[in-house]
């Protein structure tokens, strides 16, 4: 197991990734809200990969439902990408992959706006 850490790259002057490793739960989700709530307001679009995260728990759905309500109130977006298949299966299972906030891709995330 990978251990837990967040990486940040700018994509554009309106747009930031989020890449998560290692598992996403309690103790260390608090970490991932810091950074969505640090984020710039003129950024108006956050992708975050879990392209490397090997598991997520509730407390990491909630930061991440939590960040998608409050953007989307202010006009901005975070959404999912490429989540392993563990991370995938917790996310189909709690209706997340439904709604329009997980993409297989960035790319695919970038086109959805």
């Amino acid at each position: 197991m990978r251990p837990f850490r967040l990486v940040e790259r700018e994509i554009s002057a309106d747009c930031r990734e989020i890449l998560v490793e290692g598992e996403l739960d309690l103790a260390v989700a608090g970490q991932l809200r810091q950074v969505l709530e640090g984020s710039d307001s003129d950024c108006v679009q956050i992708l975050v990969s879990l392209a490397n995260c090997d598991f997520i728990d509730s407390t990491g759905i909630a930061v991440v439902v939590q960040a998608h309500h409050q953007f989307a109130e202010e006009g901005r977006r975070v959404v999912l990408y490429a989540p392993t298949s563990q991370v995938l299966r917790v996310l189909s299972v709690t209706g997340l992959t439904a709604n329009g906030l997980v993409f297989e891709s960035a790319a695919e995330a970038l086109e959805s706006e």
